[in-house]
Formats: structure tokens, C-alpha cells, sequence
């Protein structure tokens, strides 16, 4: 007997690719250097964001069952926090389809830190812990208040400079922002669901620039793996 998840899957898959295909002629790759690439969807000139939407929450269904990061290496990085001398009260975890990450921060860390997860998908509400949010915006009440910030999925921002500024003000001083890279994340790997890809060194070098006041990368630690790859994660230090 089939698999009805497997179908289902399948279904989501079609629906995904055939929206991709019916708006190909609304994105396009932007690579202002060899060190990026950046998908943007435009409709007449402009920015369309319910294209963007879209693409997204479609491409969330159809991945829905699929984790790319571990356990082990949420381990890592609690433990990087434990040993800090930040003792967070609250952490943020953006783009976290099923919810996985903030469960086992919640898990790991010392204390009782009241960890989030943010997902575009209206699939968001399936899943402990998690809301429904665009991660490009803020809450007040996040803002210069979250101890740390974690993401394997800024690779789908439509405008990382918005998206990585708005991360770094929420942090308290001496918090954490952390962003996963591996295979995939490189400007070659793009797509309309992938739109903005970067080299690890570029990465580091564009939030030292775009964030700087609001702290600067520490360091790049080497976490899990990614199947048989190994994750590497770009520590962002708020000031």
C-alpha cells in the first residue's frame, strides 16, 4: 500500500514546482559580487511580497517532514551558551518548519529559557512553541530583550541587510545571534525558495558591516552535520 504521507508529499511537491514555473518570469538572481547572489521577485519593477509568500509557505508543505540540522548540534550551541556568561531568559529560532530547534533548545540550555520559533507557513500553528511570523520584522517586545537568536533558514530572506538588522537589535548586550553554514548556503546554490546565498567568509563580512552597531562576529565555531556535512556556525556578538 502507498504511503499516504509519501503522497501527500508528492502532491506538495507538484504544487510547489508548478507555481515556481508559472511565475519564472517574476524572479530573477541579482550577484552583486562573487561572494552573494540574491533571488528577487519583482512583478511590473516592484517588490511582490505575496509572490515571496507564497513561494515560501508552498516550499514549507512540501518539506514539511524534512530537518536539515540535529539535535547534536543544538547540543553544541546550548552548551556555548551555558558556558557563557549570558544567562538568556528568552531566545528566538527563525524559520523553524516543524519546530524541532526550539524544543531541543529549551531542552539543553541551563534554566528555564522560554525559547520561540517563528514560521511564514500557516503550518506554524501545527507546532509547539512556534507562531506564525515573517522573520524580516520584529515584535517590541523582542527588541534589545532576546538572549539569542538562532537560524539554519536566513537563506530564505528576500533582504538579508532587513532581516540580520532586525535580529541584531533584539539582542540584549552580550547576546548571541547564530547562523548555521554549510553545504548550500553558497551563491551558486540559489533558488526562489533559497534567495539569498553567501560564502561563510562573505557572510561574516556582511553582518560585521551591516550590524556593526549593533556588535560584530565573535568567532565561527564547528557544530553537527548536515547528513554527512559538516555545519559550521557564524557567532554574532551584540555589543
Amino acid at each position: 500500500m502507498q504511503d499516504p504521507n509519501k503522497r501527500v508529499e508528492r502532491v506538495r511537491r507538484r504544487d510547489f514546482k508548478k507555481f515556481v514555473e508559472d511565475n519564472a518570469d517574476k524572479v530573477r538572481v541579482e550577484k552583486p559580487n562573487d561572494e552573494s547572489a540574491l533571488i528577487t521577485y519583482e512583478v511590473d519593477g516592484e517588490f511582490d511580497y505575496e509572490l515571496y509568500k507564497e513561494i515560501q509557505t508552498l516550499g514549507n508543505k512540501f518539506k514539511l517532514d524534512k530537518q536539515w540540522v540535529g539535535e547534536d548540534h543544538i547540543t553544541i550551541l546550548s552548551n556555548y551558551i551555558n558556558a557563557s556568561d549570558l544567562k538568556p531568559k528568552t531566545g528566538i529560532c527563525h524559520g523553524t518548519r516543524q519546530g524541532f530547534e526550539q524544543k531541543w533548545f529549551r531542552a539543553h540550555l541551563d534554566g528555564d529559557v522560554d525559547v520561540i520559533g517563528t514560521e511564514i507557513s500557516d503550518t506554524a500553528t501545527q507546532f509547539e512553541h512556534t507562531i506564525q511570523w515573517d522573520f524580516h520584522e520584529t515584535k517590541a517586545e523582542w527588541e534589545a530583550n532576546t538572549g539569542f537568536i538562532y537560524s539554519n533558514s536566513w537563506d530564505h530572506s528576500f533582504d538579508p541587510k532587513i532581516a540580520f538588522t532586525a535580529w541584531a537589535k533584539c539582542l540584549v548586550p552580550g547576546g548571541f545571534m547564530f547562523l548555521d553554514h554549510g553545504i548550500g548556503y553558497d551563491p551558486e546554490k540559489v533558488s526562489p525558495l533559497d534567495p539569498f546565498g553567501i560564502s561563510r567568509e562573505g557572510l561574516v563580512a556582511f553582518l560585521n558591516t551591516e550590524c556593526g552597531e549593533y556588535g560584530q562576529v565573535k568567532e565561527v565555531i564547528e557544530g553537527g552535520k548536515h547528513r554527512r556535512n559538516l555545519i559550521s556556525t557564524v557567532v554574532f556578538h551584540a555589543s
